[in-house]
C-alpha cells in the first residue's frame, strides 16, 4: 500500500470508493458523501495538501480529506469524509490514512483537526470531545461526536467552528 496526495485524475476512483464505503441498503442510491466530496473538491476551502489517497498498486482503495473551516477568524481543518473500499476495510487502511493526514498537519505546524464522527473509532487516533477544548460545534446536538485532535494546544483557537461551505453548517 502507498499513500500520496490525491490528484484530479483520481477523482472518479475516489467517488467510487466513497460510494461503496457509504452505500446503504440500496446500492443504486448515491450516498450524500459522494456529492459532498464533489463540492469539497470545488470549494475555496479545499487544500490539495490535505486530500490523500491509499493505493494498492495503482488502484485507489481509500481516501481522506480535510478542508479549511474557521473559528473566530482563525483557520482550522475539518476532517471528512474518510472512506475505504469495503474489501479493504479492517486491514488498517483507514488508520494509515488518518496517521498520514495527521503527519501532514503536524508538518504544517497546525494546531489541530476537528471532525464529526464515531467516538469509539476516532478516540484511538487521539480525538477527544471538542467542547472540552473550547471548540463549539455548529450544531449542539452533535455532542461527543464533534471531536478534536490537538497538535499544539497553545495555538488551538476556541469558539464556534464552522466547516467549509459545502457542509452547510
Amino acid at each position: 500500500m502507498h499513500i500520496r496526495p490525491e490528484v484530479f485524475d483520481d477523482r472518479a476512483a475516489v467517488y467510487a470508493v466513497t460510494h461503496a464505503a457509504f452505500a446503504g441498503i440500496d446500492p443504486m442510491v448515491e450516498p450524500e458523501e459522494v456529492g459532498l466530496l464533489q463540492n469539497l473538491f470545488d470549494c475555496e476551502e479545499y487544500d490539495s495538501r490535505f486530500s490523500l489517497v491509499a493505493l494498492d498498486d495503482s488502484v485507489v482503495i481509500g481516501h481522506v480529506i480535510a478542508t479549511w473551516g474557521i473559528i473566530n477568524g482563525e483557520p482550522l481543518l475539518g476532517l471528512g469524509p474518510l472512506a475505504v473500499a469495503p474489501e479493504y476495510q479492517h486491514r488498517g487502511v483507514g488508520s494509515i490514512l488518518m496517521q498520514s493526514i495527521h503527519d501532514r498537519a503536524e508538518a504544517e505546524s497546525l494546531s489541530g483537526i476537528v471532525l464529526l464522527g464515531a467516538p469509539g473509532y476516532y478516540r484511538r487516533f487521539g480525538y477527544e470531545p471538542a467542547e472540552a477544548r473550547g471548540i463549539a460545534p455548529s450544531d449542539s446536538s452533535w455532542g461527543e461526536h464533534f471531536m478534536v485532535r490537538v497538535f499544539n494546544e497553545s495555538k488551538l483557537p476556541q469558539g464556534g467552528f464552522h466547516y467549509a461551505k459545502p457542509f452547510g453548517v
